[in-house]
This record gives C-alpha cells, structure tokens and sequence, in this order.
C-alpha cells in the first residue's frame, strides 16, 4: 500500500494510493459512513484493523484529491540518522568502516515535504545533498534483534539528510548543528508499506540539475536497516511514527575532489530516486 501526508486548511492530513489517483481519506470515509486513520500517525498507530480500512477505501473511491503534498510523517518522537553507512562511502571520505552504527539526529522542525524549496542559509557555502533511505518504526521496539527487527517497520520512504560542511567541519566535525536546519529532513513523497519492501535491495540515487551524482543500492549498507534498529533499540525505546535515515552512498559533494566542488545553491534542483518507492523532488532558495 501506499500512503501519503497532504495539506488541508494547514494542517497534514491522510491520503491512500489508488488506481484512479489519490483518495482524501477524511472525505471518502465520511462518505462511506466509517471511521478510518486521518494522519499519517493515525494508520501507523492503527494496526492491521486500520489498514484493512484504507484497503477498502482504495477500492472505487469518490473522493479524489490534488491537494498539496506534505511531508509524508509528522508527529514521531524521533528522526534518527546514521553516518558513514555505506562502504564506497566512507572510502570517498577516506575514513574507516565504523564498528557500529554511528547515530545522531535531527529535529522536527527540521522536515520538508516533497516539492518544497528549501532556505539557505547565506552564512554558509559548502552545502550537501544525501539521498536516504528512511524506515518508518511501526511499533514499540526496545531490544528487538535483527532477526525479528523489520517487523517493527511500518513503511519505507526517500529521504535526503541536507548537509553543511563548512559548519559541520568548522566546529570539529559538529552532526547535529549541521544537518538539522529548519528544512534540511525532506521526506517522502509518499510511504509504502513494508510488506512490499526489500530494505537490503534498493536502487537509489540522487540528480542535481538533471545530473547524476549518486548510484548505488542498498545492498552497499555496513549496517542492514535491520541492523540499526536492533543497535538503536538496545540504547533506548523506538516508537511509532519514529524515522530513521540509514545512511547515503557515495557521490555525495564532500566526497569530490578539492576542485571539482559544487555545492547547492539558490535555484538548485535535487530529485532523491529510491526503487520502488518514488521520487523526492526539492529546490533551493
């Protein structure tokens, strides 16, 4: 199944994928005369139950909608990312493979939707694109093992964890302050469900300009999705609606030589292409 936050009088609200586009999910289920998720929190935190809804309300729906395109899970606890998680790489950086996951985070405010431009701040120079694959956490987990970790995994959406070097390398290699301007977590355009998903065999990359400049695939991971959770969930609780970022391959700007730097600029355009889930489309102002 696919799934999808939209804006409605400012506020995301549920739409479900269909074969005659996508259905406002608040509208349909009035009509039908039965309760369903309007969130996309509300269809994680719903189970099976709530899924078998939307199912149904996919199924020659009436209430069809075009409405803008918000970022595809709000209201998680937590946006979690992992650094150097693919081995090409942490070879273009010339660092090591890590021992373990290397965790940090970003905050709310901090995610985009789909189609947004995104600011920039002029007081920095050096900024970055990282096409993502990010796991949505269905259900509680703590202490989970990688055996049993993707089935605490609602869905799976594109990512790009924005990046600016020139702070991150200004402060003795500062994550947090450098990732997680306002905007700098685009999400989605959409979830698909994980029941329709292959986490370790993606195809993913990233376009800047209509230019190719990272392609790889999932199987290039040092730590498998089902790997970070378990290491996340033995450190503390993950929740609903919570997103992990799991990593970029190589290609990213940092990894290019000294004098074949571009950064992203005002009027830039980045597309971050996951297999099998879709297209993340932003610019930058």
């Amino acid at each position: 199944m696919k799934l999808k936050q939209i804006w409605q009088d400012g506020e995301c609200k549920l739409a479900v994928a269909s074969a005659q586009g996508w259905v406002d999910v608040a509208a349909e289920s009035c009509r039908r005369g039965v309760t369903a998720p309007l969130t996309m929190l509300d269809a994680i935190r719903s189970g099976s139950e709530g899924m078998a809804i939307l199912n149904q309300l996919s199924e020659n729906p009436q209430c069809l909608t075009d409405a803008p395109t918000a970022p595809a899970v709000t209201g998680g606890e937590k946006i979690l990312c992992i650094g150097l998680n693919y081995r090409q790489h942490a070879k273009e950086c010339n660092l090591p493979m890590p021992a373990a996951p290397v965790p940090f985070n970003k905050f709310p405010d901090a995610l985009a939707a789909d189609g947004d431009c995104i600011y920039l701040d002029p007081r920095y120079v050096e900024y970055d694109y990282e096409a993502e694959l990010v796991a949505i956490i269905g259900k509680t987990a703590k202490n989970v093992s990688a055996e049993e970790a993707l089935d605490y995994v609602f869905g799976y959406t594109c990512g790009n964890d924005l990046s600016t070097r020139d702070l991150q390398f200004a402060r003795s290699n500062q994550w947090l302050l450098s990732k997680t301007f306002e905007g700098f977590a685009p999400l989605g355009p959409s979830v698909v469900t994980s029941d329709s998903i292959d986490p370790d065999n993606l195809k993913i990359s990233s376009v800047v300009n209509g230019e190719l400049r990272q392609n790889s695939n999932t199987s290039d991971m040092v730590f498998s999705t089902a790997q970070i959770i378990a290491d996340l969930s033995s450190h503390f609780t993950l929740k609903p609606g919570d997103l992990i970022f799991t990593g970029t391959p190589q290609g990213v700007m940092h990894g290019y030589p000294k004098d074949q730097k571009n950064w992203l600029k005002p009027g830039d355009q980045v597309d971050i292409i996951i297999e099998n889930i879709g297209t993340l489309h932003n610019t930058f102002r």
